[in-house]
């Protein structure tokens, strides 16, 4: 009788000390960068080298909507597909302008578009946008 009585005893103080503990705090939920938004292109390369050579005009794009867009010396648009940490561009449509200046604006306005075609990955760290797949490397900043 006397182990009955002491083992009711130790079970109601471990019955009474569960109830007293706490539960770990629940954390901060953890900001997240919706990648739908402008971006600004801030560094680029890609199989021909550096794709900003200093020229005035910045490449932009927009992603709304599973499209993109954007315009560098043409309006240009398409497809984005994100999947995970996959992301796929194409098809991508572009008008038909010539620009002269600055010196190179088609030429890398035609290699962007072809890198973009390339991108199988994205990766958000600190509010920067980095695609890359196929010897492209792009880095965005938010909100230009």
């Amino acid at each position: 009788m006397r182990f009955t009585i002491f083992g009711s005893a130790a079970i109601a103080v471990l019955i009474a000390l569960a109830g007293c503990a706490t539960s770990a705090p629940t954390p901060a939920p953890t900001p997240t960068i919706s990648l739908e938004q402008d971006w600004l292109l801030y560094s680029g390369s890609d199989s021909l080298g550096d794709l900003n050579q200093g020229d005035e005009r910045a490449i932009r794009m927009t992603i709304a909507d599973n499209k993109v867009t954007g315009q560098i010396c043409n309006s240009w648009g398409g497809d984005v597909a994100i999947d995970g940490s996959s992301m796929t561009f194409g098809p991508l449509y572009s008008t038909e302008m010539y620009c002269e200046t600055p010196d190179g604006i088609m030429d890398r306005e035609s290699r962007f578009l072809t890198d973009l075609a390339l991108v199988t990955t994205f990766e958000l760290v600190d509010g920067k946008l980095h695609l890359s797949g196929g010897g492209v490397d792009l880095e965005f900043g938010g909100s230009y």
